[in-house]
């Protein structure tokens, strides 16, 4: 595929704002990290049918990389990780109300050859990707990858499922879970454990007893701990980034008894009045801003205009957001980090700049003069070849007297020469080498 199609490729999944699952697929139980998760819902996406009706994909690998925020260190290890665990998986889909159940592969095989990772989908796996008719729920790509919490991902996936209750009005609606199927549902159990598939399939499962007496692999046992690693995180998210806007209140068994269950108060986030809830059931009026239609190409042009940093698709749309998802103040603020002599932390150098609007003092860079000295010259020769800008930098680049020990910390990184020639472009070489840099 020649380097043009490949890039036509991997915007698609940006410009395609939304997927469609089966709520079956959404509520399934199963253990899986964050990229785990982005990778599912990029490669349900995306996939196509065979000659032999078999749905495949091929995702590249830098589009994977940029949808995790993931800027390439160890890059291949992690990708390597998830993609045993996702064809290892298997996935117990149920239907409460009809009694019925299914365990099931979803992925036969996954495989990452010439930068490009392909996934074939086991036949089992047609049902939850054709077109669905009924009980299915649409969310937009670009809401499901700026999450960096896995918490967030899943509490906003089972949710989203809601908000079709919502009224006009957009009184939130309460949802109840007991404490022990809200684990399970965000990741904090093992379900791939024998012993829990087992009671899975029972017509009754009994998640209390799966949480507190079965599992032997959990996570944020107690619920001050699941409240403050994993509610509070996914609350801040979803409220920030996304489309829902939610808070929640503990359910506890009498007066002063421990926690049993959460009620989850669900409405949409738009540009009118908000209603958060207070721990004494106090609604508190607040505003929030609708996120633009354009969102997804918003992001794109963020990212695109920011040359000499590498910004994740989240990072660019925490910036929209603090600028009113007015791209061009990003771009000034950007435009007038170039003129600092280094900066410390860029995102939040460009996040004071947009929310005070006016030039901070010069901060300089943590390291060696002489790393600050090689990091300055790279960015000058960046502006002074703007017409020949990937090329020529980075032919002058690997001229440069660090540039083996530059070679010799990607490889230590999974990453070789062969596959920087193959897979990156110009411009994402000079980010590594002055990412590099900065460390050294």
């Amino acid at each position: 595929m020649k380097e043009e199609e490949i890039k036509k490729h991997e915007l698609e999944c940006f410009r395609n704002e939304t997927i469609t699952r089966s709520n079956s697929l959404i509520t399934a139980k199963y253990k899986s990290s964050l990229l785990e998760n982005k990778l599912m819902v990029l490669a349900l996406k995306r996939s196509k049918k065979d000659t032999l009706n078999r749905p495949s994909v091929e995702i590249s690998a830098e589009e994977i990389r940029k949808l995790s925020g993931n800027t390439g260190g160890s890059f291949y290890g992690q990708l390597k990780l998830a993609a045993k665990s996702m064809a290892n998986r298997t996935i117990f889909i149920e239907d409460a109300e009809k009694k019925q159940f299914k365990v099931i592969n979803l992925i036969h095989v996954a495989e990452y050859k010439n930068g490009m990772f392909s996934i074939r989908f086991t036949p089992e796996a047609n049902e939850y990707l054709d077109d669905l008719r009924d009980n299915f729920t649409t969310m937009k790509l670009t809401t499901l990858f700026v999450f960096s919490s896995n918490y967030a991902y899943r509490l906003y996936e089972i949710l989203k499922m809601h908000e079709y209750k919502i009224g006009k009005d957009n009184t939130p609606i309460v949802i109840n879970y007991s404490l022990a199927e809200l684990k399970l549902e965000m990741n904090c159990v093992n379900t791939e454990e024998k012993a829990i598939q087992r009671e899975l399939q029972k017509d009754t499962p009994d998640y209390e007893r799966i949480v507190n007496d079965i599992a032997k692999e959990k996570h944020l046992e107690n619920y001050s701990d699941f409240r403050k690693n994993a509610l509070d995180v996914a609350k801040k998210q979803i409220n920030e980034l996304s489309d829902l806007y939610i808070d929640y209140k503990p359910v506890r068994s009498g007066r002063g008894g421990k926690v049993v269950a959460v009620d989850i108060y669900l409405q949409r986030n738009v540009n009118n009045k908000m209603y958060a809830i207070t721990e004494d059931g106090t609604e508190v009026v607040t505003e929030e801003l609708l996120e633009p239609e354009n969102m997804t190409e918003l992001i794109l042009d963020i990212i695109d205009y920011i040359t000499d940093v590498k910004i994740s698709s989240r990072d660019a749309g925490i910036l929209l957001k603090d600028a009113g998802y007015n791209a061009d103040a990003v771009k000034k603020a950007y435009d007038l980090s170039k003129t600092q002599t280094e900066i410390k932390n860029f995102m939040g150098w460009m996040r004071k700049c947009i929310k005070e609007d006016y030039q901070p003092s010069i901060e300089t860079m943590s390291g060696s003069q002489e790393a600050a000295r090689q990091v300055k010259e790279v960015h000058e020769d960046i502006e002074s070849n703007k017409m020949s800008l990937s090329v020529k930098v980075w032919e002058k680049t690997k001229q440069k007297d660090n540039y083996p020990a530059f070679l010799q910390y990607l490889d230590s990184q999974g990453i070789s020469e062969d596959i920087i020639d193959a897979i990156y472009s110009p411009e994402e070489c000079l980010k590594l080498y002055v990412d590099w840099v900065k460390m050294s």
